[in-house]
This record gives C-alpha cells, structure tokens and sequence, in this order.
C-alpha cells in the first residue's frame, strides 16, 4: 500500500475548501450571494423582473409622497377660506349697524381682512408651483387684494366697477330708472335725431304755456340749439322742474299740479317740431299714473315684474308694451280704507321687491300709505305722490344692494368667452347697456387657467398601473369666486350715519351676504371641493400602503437569492477552516508513515 492516492485525494479536498472559503469571504465582503446575474442562473430573469417593478414602485411612491404634500396643503388652506366663509356669515347677524369715521363699520373692517386673506390663500405655492391655478401653475393665479379692489394704473378695480354700476341702476334722478307721470298734465316729445343740435340759422320760436303762464323759447344756432339748454331754460323760465329729458334724446313736460293744462304754440312755424314737440296741442290733467322703465331691454334699475290690485273704482294694466309700463287709472268711485295695490319690482341681482301701497282716509301715514282725495285727480296725485317717494326710498335700499351684488357678477364672473362686464358709460347714470372690459381698461382677478373642464382634471397623478388621481384646483371655482366677491361686496360699502336709508341699505348688503355664503343646494360649496380632494388623497394613500406591501415581498424574495447572510457565512467558513486543517493534518501523517514506521 502506498500513500500517493490518499495524498492526492486530501489534496483536492483542501484545494476545493480553500476555493469555497474564497468564495464565502467574498460573500463576506461584499453582502452579496452573487456578483453578477449570470451566477443566478434560471433565477436571474425573475430577479430582474421584480427589481425593475422595485423602480416603477419607487417612481410611484415618490410621486405619491409629493402629491400628499400639495393635498395636505390645499386640504389646509381650504379648510381656511370654508372657516373665514363661515365666520362673515355667522358675525353678520351679531352686529348692528355702528359706522366708524371712516363710514364702515367694524365688522366691514374685518371682513376686508378676510378678504385679503382669502387671496394670499388661494396664491399657494408648493416649491414654485401654485396649486389653485390650473394648469396655469407658474404664477400666481388671483391678483393682490389691492389691484382687485382699488384698481392698477389703468386698470379699473372692483370699487369703481360697481361705483359705475349704481349711477347706471339708480339713474340721474335716484328712481331706478323708472318714468313716473301722473295726474299733472304731461307730454312727452318724439325722439331728437341730434339731440347736441336741434337749432337752425332760421328763425324758430315756440310758446309753452302752463296753468296760463305762458313763456317763449328760441330754438335756433343764437338761441337754445341744443335740448338740454332748451331743458334747463324752460325750468328756470317756470322755476320749476317742469323739463325733462328721457333717454338722452326726448324732451318731457309735465305740469307742476293736478290742474294745470300744457298748451305749445308755434311763434316760427316749425320751431316746436326741433325739440320733437307738436304745435298746437292742449294737454289736460287726468287721473292717471304711468310708470314705466325708462329703455326697454336695459339692464339696469328697477323692471316692472307685476302689478295687481284691490283698490275700488281703479284700473291697473300691464307691465306691457316696450318699454314696459304700469298703468293706474283712478275714477270717480274712490277707493276704501286699507285697500291696497302691490307693485313688483325685479332688482339687477335677480331678487324681487314689492311695494304696498294703502289707501287711506286720514292720517297719520306710514311708509306705502297714500290719501284718498276729494275727488280722483287729487286721489292720483297723492298716489304718484307716494310711489314717487317710495321707489326713491327703495333704490337708496334694496336697489343700491342689489346693484352692488350685480357689480360683482359683472366683475367677478366670467370664462373664456365672457369677458367681465362693466357700464357702458360714461355718463353712466343714462346708460343703457353693459360693455366687455378689457385688460387694458380693468383689473382681471383672475390669472389662472380658464377653462370649460373639470378643474379636478387639470392636474393628475399617475399613483398606481391603472390609477390616476385628479387633483388639481382654480380660484374662479364657483363656491372660491362666491366667497371673493361676496366679501369684496361687503368690504367696500361706506354709508353716511345721517342717511336715513343708510341703516337698511347695510342690512340690505348683510342679508344677499349670508345668501351668498350659504352656498344654496345645486350650487358649488367650499366643502366640496374639499371632500373631492380628501378622495384623490384617500386613493393615493391606500395605493401607497399597497406599493409599500409589494415591495417588501419583492425584496424578500430577492434577498433570498442575492444577499448573503453573514452570520451563515461567517459559520460555512469557520466550519471549511477545521476541516481543512484536520485534511493537512491527516496528509501529514500520511506523508511520515514507512515500514519501519508501520513494523
């Protein structure tokens, strides 16, 4: 027996161990079972698979970390503008009416804060990028308070706008630009062409005579060749308002009483038809009172919505006829005490007023209340009376509210095919329709992306393979534009503590205020772009715990091929060391055994 094949044998042995144990201190170096794919084997390809879903995992998750930033923030600072909302509601009905020096009072004051506010909120950015402008993200989407409301350069702002609008609604003579003729004799003349010139080089002369006192005008390039010069001398001539232009273009007569007659008599033949009057007719008193809106299809002032009646021994007709007109003809049979007439006026904002007129037989009367005269004429007279007074109380109240909530429409509402709107003046208190503003000539609040989409549509976050969240926000969404123009309604109102209107006008405002911010159902509330954006941050949540969940297990499965565990390692090693001395120690002993040795 010979010990060669036994050498040889530990030989190998030791030479694989020693290999392994190379192998193993790699592991041991490097945490790693393997050091490239190809030691995988049949399991490279799986292990590839699942590390390149690892990387579309991480894309999602980082995605779905940023996007609940921008929710969370947005989340915030709406539930801000639904608090301030809420707080200008509920403070309206806690205070009184207490104007400081500055015509406004304290709770005005601190809705102008609040307005403010609002518009810092909606200018969030999250690292340059603003969340309430659409797609529009690079820059800010609403302009400074400010600009808004005091107007830029130019650019004319939110007080102005609806300064024009109420001199639009109330009109030149504070009625709502409503016509009221009554009992007195009057004639109204046929429209001027140019009205700027209505004289000629010829010799024209007119005599108007009213209750007998007769008065002579020239109509003519030396004398009165415009209407509003011939308007303001029939009036001194009479010391009377007893002229009248309608609609910048139709000179209107009207006696001072219920008696007097109105007689025009041409001097030059000719002369009255410059003014647009007729020559030779006699008007007489009547018991009737027309009121009529002064331009059919305007959009301003009061508009004749109903007329009905309880009184005795009187005619109401219409709202008819263009423009629309209301007539009440009294009789000889006068009407009872406490019978009434309702007369229904449509505001600019869409509300409605009514005015309850009573007959009375005595005094003392309250607001509506009219005498029943000796006979009809004085009964009509004292009904215009009323109504006269009446509708001026009512357009320095519920008109002048309603006018300035229209303003904010007018401002504050438009899209791409709607520009903001504003009087097409001046003069503004006889204009007759609105204009499209211009970025040239009025302040655009609104700088953000307008479109006719979902403003959740216009940012989207792909979270998941076959989930995408819509998360994006504009500041002209219905329930945030409700909640800027309302304040901006409230905030810039002043009133004088000497107006007896005053009072109610700030009720008035206060009232269409709390409407506003009630947010009426079938309208758009704060709340629900909230709930909207709670949902698209739910969603991303839950597909993150679900990422979080996939990429654990895949992680397990590929450490299970390609980390090394160096505790096994470390062990496999120590272990091929004692085996690898206990091999030499053996081939050394077989290297000194002989014959002798053996013997």
């Amino acid at each position: 027996m010979t010990t060669i094949s036994p050498t040889l044998g530990i030989t190998r042995t030791v030479a694989e161990a020693r290999r392994t144990i190379s192998e193993l201190q790699q592991q041991l170096a490097t945490g790693r079972k393997v050091q490239t794919y190809g030691d995988l084997g049949l399991q490279s390809t799986q292990n590839l698979s699942l590390r390149a879903e690892l990387s579309q995992i991480k894309g999602y998750t980082n995605t779905i970390a940023l996007l609940d930033i921008r929710l969370d923030l947005s989340i915030l600072n709406l539930d801000r503008i639904r608090d301030l909302a809420a707080d200008t509601k509920s403070d309206a009905l806690e205070t009184g009416f207490e104007p400081l020096a500055s015509g406004q009072t304290v709770y005005q004051t601190e809705v102008g804060t609040r307005f403010n506010e609002v518009v810092s909120l909606l200018n969030l950015d999250v690292n340059g990028r603003h969340l309430f402008g659409g797609r529009e993200t690079e820059q800010n989407p609403v302009r400074p308070a400010g600009e808004i409301l005091d107007g830029a350069g130019s650019q004319a702002g939110f007080k102005q706008i609806a300064a024009e609008r109420r001199q639009a609604d109330l009109g030149a003579d504070g009625r709502g630009r409503l016509v009221l003729t009554g009992p007195e004799a009057s004639v109204t003349g046929s429209v001027v062409g140019t009205p700027g010139d209505i004289g000629g080089v010829a010799a024209a002369q007119v005599t108007i005579d009213i209750g007998g006192n007769a008065q002579n005008f020239d109509i003519s390039d030396g004398g009165l060749d415009t209407l509003a010069a011939l308007e303001a001398a029939i009036d001194t001539a009479f010391g009377a308002d007893v002229a009248t232009i309608v609609g910048g273009n139709q000179l209107q007569l009207t006696a001072t009483n219920a008696t007097d007659t109105i007689t025009i008599t041409d001097i030059d033949a000719g002369a009255a038809a410059l003014a647009g009057l007729t020559a030779g007719v006699t008007t007489n008193p009547t018991a009737a009172i027309n009121i009529a809106e002064d331009t059919a299809g305007s959009p301003f002032g009061f508009k004749l919505s109903a007329a009905t009646s309880a009184l005795t021994g009187t005619t109401v007709t219409g709202p008819a006829g263009s423009p629309p007109a209301v007539g009440v003809q009294f009789t000889s049979t006068l009407p009872n005490d406490g019978e009434t007439m309702r007369l229904s006026l449509g505001l600019p904002d869409g509300t409605t007023h009514e005015l309850t007129l009573t007959a009375r037989s005595s005094g003392p009367l309250g607001d509506g209340d009219f005498l029943i005269g000796a006979d009809e004429n004085a009964t009509a007279a004292n009904f215009q009376a009323v109504v006269t007074t009446s509708i001026e109380t009512e357009a320095q109240r519920s008109l002048s509210a309603a006018s300035l909530f229209a303003s904010t429409n007018d401002f504050f509402d438009f899209d791409g095919s709607n520009p903001p709107q504003r009087v097409d003046g001046p003069p503004f208190d006889t204009a007759t329709a609105l204009r499209d503003a211009t970025t040239t000539d009025t302040v655009v609040w609104y700088q953000g992306e307008i479109s006719t989409t979902s403003a959740r549509q216009s940012n989207l976050a792909k979270v998941d393979d076959s989930i995408i969240v819509a998360y994006g926000a504009r500041a002209n969404e219905n329930s945030l534009r409700d909640v800027l123009k309302t304040m901006a309604a409230l905030s810039i109102e002043t009133f004088n503590p000497s107006d007896a209107n005053a009072a109610d006008r700030y009720n008035e405002i206060k009232l269409r205020g709390n409407k506003e911010l009630s947010f009426p159902t079938g309208t758009q509330a704060v709340d629900d772009i909230i709930m909207e954006l709670t949902v698209a941050k739910t969603v991303a949540g839950r597909a993150g715990e679900r990422h979080t969940a996939s990429d654990a297990f895949m992680r397990d499965i590929i450490g299970e091929a390609e980390i090394a565990d160096i505790y096994e390692v470390s062990s496999q090693i120590l272990s091929l060391s004692g085996r690898i001395e206990a091999s030499l120690a053996v081939s050394a002993s077989l290297g000194r055994l002989s014959i002798l040795n053996y013997l």
